[in-house]
């Protein structure tokens, strides 16, 4: 039997449909033999990706994209007009992901704060929907949570102010479903209810409405607003 060709040009994992548009894509005048003979090739390396555990491969891959990465950045001080004085730059630090659907923003807020915010302009997040802002510290993990709430203008934003972070951390951001929170989540409610604005608390307090009486979550945020 000759050697398929098509098969060794392609890589796993694959996703069946860009199998058979790949060899339409071959062939102009290709006819509907040469489009089962396309789904043959995928069958075959979709087959073959589930023995050699390329599936699970596929998945980790997702989870990756869904992880926005924001590298540290560092404040430089500005001469003022006195000697004896100086101000710090107005350092506003903003990057988009276009996967995860966040403008992420963060500026210095004075007594070593930090203020946050971000904005959701996809389709991933609704409101009440968390994004979780990771800090690695060697083998230390802080986490800053930031509850998603409808803005004047009808698009979900959040914010934050707090000393948990500084400008120069690098940061990992992700989303998670208001509804995944759980016990493992309550001293970060507890934080995050404490260092949002009053627009942020407000839609913590609808979060904790929708929470049964006894459930963690909603003692965490109780104890955040008290």
């Amino acid at each position: 039997m000759a050697p398929d060709h098509d098969a060794d040009r392609l890589s796993l994992p694959v996703d069946i449909d860009v199998l058979i548009a790949f060899a339409a894509s071959d062939s102009p005048d290709a006819d509907a033999e040469s489009a089962d003979a396309g789904a043959r090739i995928a069958e075959r390396l979709l087959r073959a990706g589930a023995v050699s555990g390329s599936s699970a491969a596929l998945g980790d891959l997702g989870a990756r994209r869904a992880v926005m990465t924001v590298p540290g950045w560092s404040v430089q001080p500005l001469a003022a007009s006195s000697d004896s004085e100086q101000t710090t730059t107005r350092t506003v630090q903003k990057q988009r992901d276009r996967e995860l659907g966040i403008e992420f923003t963060r500026s210095p807020a004075g007594a070593e704060q930090t203020r946050i915010s971000v904005h959701s302009f996809g389709a991933r997040a609704a409101a009440g929907d968390i994004v979780r802002i990771s800090v690695r510290l060697g083998a230390d993990r802080t986490e800053l949570l930031v509850v998603l709430y409808a803005g004047d203008d009808g698009t979900l934003t959040g914010q934050a102010v707090t000393r948990a972070l500084t400008m120069s951390e690098d940061l990992e951001i992700s989303l998670l479903a208001g509804a995944a929170l759980d016990s493992t989540h309550v001293s970060a409610v507890t934080d995050a209810v404490r260092c949002s604005l009053t627009a942020g608390r407000n839609a913590w307090r609808r979060v904790a409405k929708g929470l049964p009486a006894g459930d963690p979550v909603r003692a965490a945020i109780i104890a955040g607003l008290s």
